[in-house]
């Protein structure tokens, strides 16, 4: 063979080392996004930073629940699974437990609970969760509202507080507050099992 045809045959050789190497590169690439690709869909994300807010809107039924134990030891709550939505895009992201225990009178015909809340994104890749505690008040409108709704709901935690209590996936060992507000249909509610409430909630979460 020419030293010609030894350039050219080992010029073929170099380019198609060259291409296997391109293919596998964009192998390990494309795993290395697959593994540590955010956790959730890319249709419109949740967070704004390390800012989570979700709307938990909709009617949902009481029934009884267990839950982690309260500061007085309650162990069982009512609750209700509320559809969750993106805040921003409106897009649904899955489901809302909430768990209403140690419920008192407050004034002004008022509530007040401690209120076990574990948030289920089964719309988001690995379907993560993360549960958060508040200790939420519920009030009657005052004055006239052309809404449907007959309460308003709300907490506001401390500053540097951390109530999120536990979670899963990319929220393992997450840590923040969590803050809540918005308006509930309490007309058909006597604090009973069956009974059927309409939720239009506001959570902010910021993650630590």
């Amino acid at each position: 063979m020419t030293s010609r045809g030894l350039i050219v045959k080992s010029i073929k050789y170099l380019f198609s080392i060259l291409i296997i190497a391109v293919l596998l590169s964009n192998v390990a690439y494309a795993d290395i996004r697959h593994n540590f690709a955010p956790a959730y869909p890319n249709k419109g994300s949740n967070f704004v930073g390390k800012e989570l807010v979700l709307n938990a809107r909709g009617a949902a039924t009481a029934f009884i629940c267990d839950m982690p134990a309260t500061d007085l030891g309650t162990t069982q709550a009512l609750c209700f699974n509320i559809p969750l939505y993106n805040m921003k895009t409106g897009a649904y992201v899955g489901t809302l437990l909430d768990r209403l225990a140690d419920i008192v009178p407050a004034d002004n015909g008022g509530l007040l609970a401690t209120v076990t809340s574990t948030f289920h994104l089964t719309e988001w890749r690995r379907q993560p969760s993360f549960t958060t505690r508040v200790f939420g008040s519920v009030q009657p409108f005052l004055g006239n509202s052309s809404s449907s709704m007959t309460h308003l709901t709300g907490y506001i935690p401390t500053p540097g507080q951390n109530n999120i209590l536990s979670g899963t996936g990319r929220f393992q060992h997450a840590s923040g507050t969590a803050r809540e507000s918005g308006a509930a249909n309490l007309a058909s509610f006597s604090g009973q099992p069956g009974d059927e409430v309409v939720f239009d909630l506001i959570w902010v979460i910021s993650l630590d």
